[in-house]
């Protein structure tokens, strides 16, 4: 689509190379006729391999659309709470021309391209002063908790004080279960981007005139995976069985206001919950069980929220963990071994009051190494006290 349009301009170029008013032609025509057409892509999350995609469509297939156009100083609507459906070809969609027989062909011309599309095409005003089009993913029939965006916004904002989004409910992709219930779920080797319930992606304002509207959407929560790996020093012929992982008092509610930047948090949240998963899974064997090394327990969604360090090391409780802490227990043939941890200590804050930030939009990965020290023997022999000969003489 993008590429078409761009030759539609440079032809509009050339004419004007030949006529000042075959150009104004071609506008006047162009004014009536010309629609809005949306591009549609998605930044990648921070830290992340090759499967972290940037075609918005491979995590979501229909985003919404707000827009306005100035016409003599007024702001008049011209999107709202609009469905903007990706379409690989003239078909029925699910969102978008979900009504059979309808297609995006209706109205959009016999020749389909791979592309956004909308019903009921809207037109650029030439009369209008100015534009403004905010989106968001995913679109939601009813949002909840409710959108609220107005012209002359920064952006679209997500729920409210009295309004807030429940991440508890958000699913860890290893089980594809909610976060606080996956109990028993076999860990996963890959790492997974795609299929939460709401992955908030929200695009850049966009003010573009009489031209493609190109969106470039940011993930606006944070991505934390947590894998386990045995360390490679472990010995011994028994069995490493890992039986849970949490971490506890994660942010559970929140509501979005746009702040200056796509990477500075605009989340409020308040709340917690635990995330939990439990089992009781192989991490070293000398049988021919599966193991699972270096897999993922947890990838799923959390609010951007900063940690603050409150103990060091390993801890046999959670008594002085005020703020966030992991928790692992594992037993070793059959000797239970459990600890807890600072989170913000997890992630190398080794001080007191020192912060490590979840950051908007960004992946965070805690690859827990387990394999205690094995108990070694040495074994000396303290010698015999010599003491001074005596002699006796017996005659």
């Amino acid at each position: 689509m993008k590429k078409s349009y761009l030759m539609i301009a440079a032809a509009v170029l050339t004419f004007a190379a030949c006529s000042q008013d075959v150009l104004v032609e071609e506008n006047l025509i162009n004014d009536a006729e010309q629609p809005f057409i949306f591009e549609a892509f998605a930044d990648k999350t921070t830290r992340a391999d090759e499967a972290n995609s940037t075609n918005l469509y491979d995590f979501y297939k229909t985003f919404d659309v707000y827009g306005w156009k100035t016409v003599e100083s007024t702001p008049k609507s011209v999107f709202s709470h609009v469905a903007v459906g990706h379409f690989t070809g003239d078909t029925q969609g699910e969102v978008v021309y979900k009504t059979s027989p309808a297609k995006p062909s209706d109205e959009w011309g016999a020749t389909i391209a791979a592309g956004w599309y909308y019903e009921n095409v809207r037109y650029w005003d030439k009369v209008a002063t100015g534009y403004e089009f905010f989106a968001i993913a995913p679109y939601e029939t009813t949002p909840a908790p409710a959108l609220t965006v107005a012209a002359g916004a920064t952006n679209i904002a997500i729920g409210s004080s009295t309004d807030k989004y429940d991440i508890s409910t958000e699913k860890n992709l290893v089980s594809g279960a909610a976060v606080t219930t996956t109990t028993g779920i076999t860990p996963i080797a890959d790492k997974k981007y795609f299929g939460f319930n709401k992955d908030y992606m929200l695009a850049d304002k966009s003010t573009t005139k009489n031209a493609l509207v190109a969106l470039n959407f940011h993930h606006i929560l944070t991505k934390l995976n947590v894998k386990v790996t045995k360390q490679d020093t472990y010995k011994g012929a028994s069995d490493l069985v890992i039986n849970e992982i949490k971490i506890a008092n994660l942010k559970k509610t929140g509501y979005f206001a746009y702040t200056t930047n796509m990477t500075t948090c605009g989340w409020t949240s308040d709340g917690t919950y635990n995330l939990v998963n439990t089992g009781d899974y192989l991490l070293a064997t000398k049988t021919t069980n599966p193991v699972y090394n270096g897999y993922y327990w947890i990838q799923t969604l959390i609010f951007p929220q900063t940690l603050t360090c409150k103990a060091t090391g390993a801890k046999s409780n959670a008594t002085a963990l005020t703020d966030r802490y992991l928790y692992v227990k594992y037993t070793i043939g059959g000797e239970v071994f459990e600890a807890y941890y600072d989170l913000a200590n997890a992630f190398g804050k080794t001080a007191a009051d020192q912060t490590y930030e979840f950051a908007q939009g960004s992946e965070y990965t805690l690859n827990i190494k387990i394999g205690p020290d094995p108990i070694i023997f040495d074994a000396t022999v303290t010698p015999w006290t010599v003491v001074e000969e005596v002699a006796h003489v017996v005659n």
